[in-house]
Parts: structure tokens; C-alpha cells; sequence
């Protein structure tokens, strides 16, 4: 009797144990949704939030937690809301990466329903269909004041709290290259590539090796210079790269030199490095180029290499403004297509002209009259 008590308590323990971890399982997999809250430099609204935040990064907030720590924020109306929000959207999304860089981030990775606090917290809000559509988020930014804090949050995340715990942390693998100053923003989709001499081997010049960035007016107050400083830089060491933004025509801005005072002695007062592309783009605009942007030297036989390059000056809530492309509206194909055409319209044409010359007779000779004789001048 004892023994069929005591298998009855531990069956009726696995049953509560398994409820208990069923009902725990369903708790955790219930979606949430990250928000991130950025703010300028002079904001004092991160130090006072800073208290406030979860002492775990994977710490999933409650509605009432991420209420109280929102309201520490000072944040511009509108909130950006998107139908969809997840982490990789957050580390993939470059108008973001751009917009955040060098301001004082605030980020709740796991927040359930952010976007019931928004509409109680705020009362304009601006709906975002994809946050990866690049052009309408840089819209929405663009419009945004940038002396207050700007915060961000979506409907709902297509991944479960679960199967994020459950994932791998990666060190991240981008290979991006982004400089924001005051003045000035210079992208790059990969590290820059620096060689210094004909049997030198190229060196990756990555994020990780940037000592200090800064940018400054000339003495004229017309061009901008933007120095970008690193360390351990294999076989330089220290190296300083001064990209010269000079303002030759009224309303445009030209780079063609990239100055480095530290890398060869011997040329005083700096290396120069030149390119030979056109890399001119008016005020308020950014200008853009796909392919490779080499700034040489031939007196050492060095160059610097940019790939992808985008590059602002005068940006506004650190996003890239409609950019000139060197690579023109007429391009290659087009203008195939222009000389094809060209060549088949001027066949139409000669053979318009040939049909039109063809000239017919106007007389017919008459059995009953006279015959009709055609001289050889008709």
C-alpha cells in the first residue's frame, strides 16, 4: 500500500514538474521586440536612463519596466514604430548604423509589446512599413529633430524569444568602414586598403585600428579637412590620413587628394595621394561610386583604396543626402542603345527618302489619239 502511495506522489510530480515546464516554455516564447533610443552628445537623458536599465542584456523587460525607463528620455516627437523589428535588422541596416554613430546609444533588446508604451507615451507616432527600405527610413530620419533623443521599437519581431536565446552569439563580421565627425561622413563597404611601396603587401586599415577622427575648416574657411588617425598599422605603424574636401566652385565640393604627413619621411610636407576620378558633388547632396576609388602615388608607387565610398559633408542627423554617382546616366549600355538606334533611324530615314524619289508615269498613251512621244529630256 505504501509503495503504490509513493508511486502515485512521484507520478503525480512528473505531471506538475512537466506542467510547470510547458507553461514556463509557452511564458519564453511568446515574441518581443527590441527598441533602441539614441541621443545626442549633449543629452543628459542617457546618464539618468543608465540607472534604470536591466542588469542583464538578455534580461527580457515587462511593459511597466520599459515604461519607466522611457520616461527618463527626453525623446522628438515623432517615435518611429515599424510593422517588423528584430536584432538583425538593428546590426544590418546601414541608414541606422549611420544615424547612431557617435551618439549616445540606449538599447532594450527583449521588451514585451513597445509599441502599446509608445502610443501611451507618445502622442505622435510614425509608422514605418519595412525598416530595411532604406529610402523611406532615411525620409522619416531626415524630417526627425535631431537636438532630442530618437526612439525606435516595431509591432513585432518574426523571431520568438526562445529561438534568440537558443542562437549562437557571433562576433560580428562586418567589415564596414564608417566615419562620422560633425562635418563630415565617409562610408566605406570594406576596410580601406593601403599599400605604401611597389613590394609592400596591402594592409587592411579596419575600424579597430582608428586611434582618433577629427575634422576642421582651413584657413580660407572654404574647404574641409577630415583627419582620421590609427595605430599598429602593420609594417607604418602611427598613420594619419588627411582627406582634403576643397571648395573650388561655388556650391560644389571637390576631393582629389588624400594627405599622409607621417608615412614617408622623405616627402615633406606630406605623401599626396591622387585620383584620377571626378569626385565632385554640390552642397547637401553626397556623392557615391560602387567601384573601386584608388588615390595614388607614383613618385613611391603607393595608393589608397576605397571601395563602395560614400562621402557628405555638411550631413544633417548623421544620414546620407541624395547622392551624384560616378557613374553617370549614360552609361555603357546606353549608349549602345543610343548608336543602335542612331544607325537604324538613319537606314529608315534613306529608305524614306529612297520610296518618296520614285517617280511614276502621269501620261498613258490613247489607241483613238496621237502616240505619245517622251523626249529625252522628260
Amino acid at each position: 500500500m505504501t509503495s503504490g502511495t509513493g508511486r502515485q506522489r512521484s507520478s503525480l510530480a512528473f505531471i506538475l514538474l512537466t506542467v510547470v515546464v510547458v507553461v514556463c516554455s509557452l511564458d519564453l516564447a511568446r515574441a518581443c521586440t527590441p527598441a533602441v533610443i539614441w541621443c545626442p552628445h549633449e543629452s543628459s537623458d542617457y546618464d539618468a536612463a543608465y540607472k534604470t536599465a536591466p542588469s542583464s542584456p538578455l534580461q527580457k523587460l515587462t511593459s511597466e519596466e520599459f515604461e519607466n525607463g522611457l520616461m527618463q528620455f527626453n525623446v522628438t516627437e515623432p517615435a518611429i514604430v515599424t510593422e517588423e523589428l528584430c536584432i538583425e535588422d538593428l546590426r544590418n541596416n546601414k541608414v541606422l548604423s549611420n544615424a547612431t554613430n557617435g551618439s549616445k546609444i540606449f538599447y532594450f533588446p527583449c521588451v514585451d509589446n513597445p509599441n502599446t508604451i509608445f502610443q501611451k507615451l507618445y502622442k505622435q507616432i510614425r509608422i514605418v512599413e519595412d525598416v530595411n527600405d532604406e529610402h523611406e527610413l532615411n525620409m522619416v530620419l531626415k524630417d526627425m529633430d535631431s537636438n532630442g533623443c530618437v526612439a525606435l521599437t516595431g509591432k513585432q519581431c518574426r523571431y520568438s524569444y526562445t529561438e534568440r536565446i537558443k542562437r549562437q552569439v557571433l562576433e560580428s563580421n562586418s567589415t564596414e568602414f564608417k566615419i562620422k565627425t560633425d562635418r563630415v561622413l565617409l562610408y566605406s563597404a570594406k576596410p580601406l586598403l593601403l599599400k605604401t611601396s611597389e613590394k609592400s603587401k596591402e594592409v587592411q586599415l579596419t575600424m579597430s585600428k582608428i586611434a582618433s577622427i577629427r575634422d576642421r575648416k582651413d584657413k580660407d574657411e572654404k574647404s574641409v579637412i577630415l583627419t582620421i588617425s590609427f595605430r599598429d598599422v602593420e609594417n607604418v605603424g602611427p598613420l594619419t590620413l588627411e582627406f582634403l574636401f576643397e571648395s573650388k566652385s561655388v556650391g560644389y565640393y571637390t576631393l582629389n587628394k588624400v594627405q599622409s604627413p607621417d608615412l614617408n619621411p622623405d616627402l615633406k610636407p606630406s605623401t599626396d595621394f591622387l585620383t584620377r576620378r571626378d569626385i565632385t558633388f554640390p552642397y547637401n547632396f553626397s556623392y557615391h561610386c560602387s567601384i573601386k576609388t584608388v588615390f595614388a602615388n607614383k613618385q613611391t608607387d603607393s595608393y589608397l583604396s576605397i571601395t563602395d565610398m560614400q562621402v557628405q559633408i555638411d550631413h544633417k542627423n548623421a544620414t546620407f543626402n541624395d547622392a551624384y554617382d560616378c557613374v553617370g546616366f549614360t552609361s555603357i549600355p546606353i549608349w549602345t542603345g543610343i548608336f543602335v538606334t542612331a544607325i537604324l533611324g538613319l537606314i529608315m530615314i534613306w529608305a524614306l527618302t529612297m520610296i518618296m524619289d520614285i517617280r511614276t508615269m502621269d501620261r498613258f498613251d490613247d489607241p483613238k489619239g496621237k502616240t505619245i512621244t517622251i523626249s529625252s529630256a522628260e
